[in-house]
């Protein structure tokens, strides 16, 4: 592998060469950004190619194949729970992909169907993602609600719904 095809190891240095590829789209860049957030899908991304150096006139870039990523993790996904762990990507890192995918429109899949695998960690990065994609560049997302003990007002409300009959 030559040193120009080396994914850097600086986070800051690979989110200089992410955004130089995305620019001026910020759903795009909302969809690397996530991916910088998430160390297990990054790693995965990395490990297998889909997240790649390039060479333009301009000089090197970094890009995220989103699409054949998505394809290849649910390939992997057909073999079940077990596979997918198998292979290096949790179920969370799995749905955040989905989630970033459908941000930069390479693919279509349901928010729906990502969002329920989604832990706590990365539910926060996927939530500043869409803020992100939406304009909202500098929010700020509290996953608790600053409720200490995780039940604020639409959590009670929430489960005075179910106990009702």
């Amino acid at each position: 592998m030559d040193d120009a095809d080396r994914i850097p190891e600086d986070l800051t240095e690979l989110e200089r060469l992410l955004m130089r590829s995305c620019s001026p789209f910020r759903w795009v860049e909302a969809a690397e950004r996530l991916v910088l957030q998430v160390d297990n899908l990054r790693d995965w991304l990395i490990k297998n190619h889909f997240l790649r150096m390039h060479m333009s006139e301009s000089g090197p870039y970094a890009a995220t194949d989103f699409a054949e990523a998505f394809d290849a993790a649910c390939e992997i996904l057909r073999g079940g729970s077990s596979a997918l762990e198998a292979s290096g990507l949790r179920r969370s890192s799995f749905s955040v992909l989905g989630v970033a995918a459908n941000l930069c429109g390479r693919v279509q899949n349901s928010l729906r169907y990502s969002v329920h695998e989604i832990d706590d960690h990365d539910a926060q990065a996927v939530a500043l993602a869409v803020l992100y994609a939406m304009g909202y560049m500098d929010a700020t997302v509290d996953v608790n609600g600053n409720e200490v003990d995780g039940w604020g007002p639409n959590s009670l409300a929430y489960e005075e719904r179910l106990s009702q009959p």
